[in-house]
């Protein structure tokens, strides 16, 4: 008898089953909010999204032209560069009506002239291989790089 005395005199104090299960689901709802907030930092991503084109060359007649794009694409928001600055350049539409010309003191484009199927890019000038870089200014990504022989 005096053991199980013992054991009953003792200072005994714990947490009672309901406020163990109360303070487990806390914990767990604060971990989950914590990888939520994280998680969804990161899937968020930007609004605007690099669209796609894909071009094909034709070095005959010294052009790139689109052969698709992307919907809502203008003209304006892609920059353009070559490798070489001795080669000039002009866009025009599928149809032959000029959109835009090198000029190295303004943006050749403006106005809304969205990008189709079709467009091209015409080099002219230089003789030799000539890589033209297409950019995506809202999102500062590449759209392509393709080498024309001029």
């Amino acid at each position: 008898m005096k053991a199980n005395r013992k054991f009953i005199e003792a200072d005994e104090r714990a947490v009672s089953a309901v406020i163990g299960v109360i303070l487990m689901v806390a914990i767990t709802v604060a971990i989950a909010a914590t990888v939520y907030v994280y998680v969804s930092g990161m899937i968020g991503g930007t609004k605007n999204q690099t669209p796609n084109v894909a071009c094909t060359t034709d070095s005959t007649a010294n052009r790139v032209t689109i052969a698709t794009a992307d919907a809502n694409i203008k003209w304006s928001d892609v920059r353009i560069s070559l490798d070489t600055a001795v080669t000039g350049w002009s866009v025009y539409t599928s149809a032959g009506a000029p959109i835009g010309y090198n000029d190295a003191t303004t943006q050749p484009f403006t106005g809304a002239q969205m990008i189709y199927a079709g467009d091209y890019l015409l080099l002219n000038g230089t003789v030799g291989n000539v890589k033209v870089t297409l950019m995506y200014a809202p999102t500062n990504s590449l759209l392509g790089s393709w080498t024309v022989n001029v």
